[in-house]
């Protein structure tokens, strides 16, 4: 019984393919999440849009379909993203891409998101400053921010501070001052840069 185990566990060794990240979407599950240990996968160029690309925010895409116009199946929950980014972070840890700070925090930033989820909103709310550099835009911070007295500054923009949150209702956003809606993604990625 043990002998006729092994060779099922070699075989099934075998079948994974080692070159490619498997355990992401288009699995025969039909839920975007494979099983078993990830294999060693090339290091991409940047590792957030490696992420992007692997499991999108969205959901998940017909695998090789090189369209990115192609369908995208929502995920089932909220649940089903962040183990498709466990996944894939194990699986760049496994190869040896990730920095300490991306080990720590790609599956934390995935659990703070709006991805796979319905009807939530990704709010950014905005701390404008002023920079008091003499000479501003000369690429040498000489100010301090009106806002943070202990940041140098060059510019006003180096001042400004955004913090994001998940809300159900995108009019709550509006509602408690100057916030601006983003959309859907995680509290972890940088807000766009307010309108002027």
């Amino acid at each position: 019984m043990r002998t006729r185990a092994r060779l099922l566990a070699i075989a099934v060794f075998f079948a994974l393919p080692v070159a490619g990240f498997t355990m992401g979407h288009g699995s025969s599950h039909g839920n975007g999440h494979g099983k078993g240990k990830p294999q060693p996968i090339p290091c991409p160029t940047d590792v957030g849009s490696g992420l992007a690309a692997q499991c999108p925010c969205a959901g998940t895409m017909e695998p090789n379909n090189p369209d990115p116009n192609a369908p995208v199946t929502p995920w089932r929950n909220h649940g089903h993203y962040v183990k498709c980014v466990v996944h894939y972070r194990n699986a760049l840890r496994k190869s040896g891409c990730l920095n300490d700070v991306e080990r720590r925090t790609l599956a934390s930033c995935a659990a703070r998101s709006t991805c796979g989820k319905s009807n939530k909103s990704l709010c950014c709310h905005y701390d404008v400053g002023t920079c008091s550099d003499p000479m501003p835009g000369d690429m040498t911070a000489a100010g301090t921010c009106s806002n943070d007295p202990n940041a140098p500054c060059d510019t006003a923009a180096q001042c400004t501070k955004s913090s994001a949150r998940i809300v159900r209702d995108p009019n709550s956003c509006t509602a408690d001052g100057d916030v601006v809606i983003v959309g859907g993604g995680s509290v972890c990625s940088p807000c766009p840069a307010p309108a002027p």
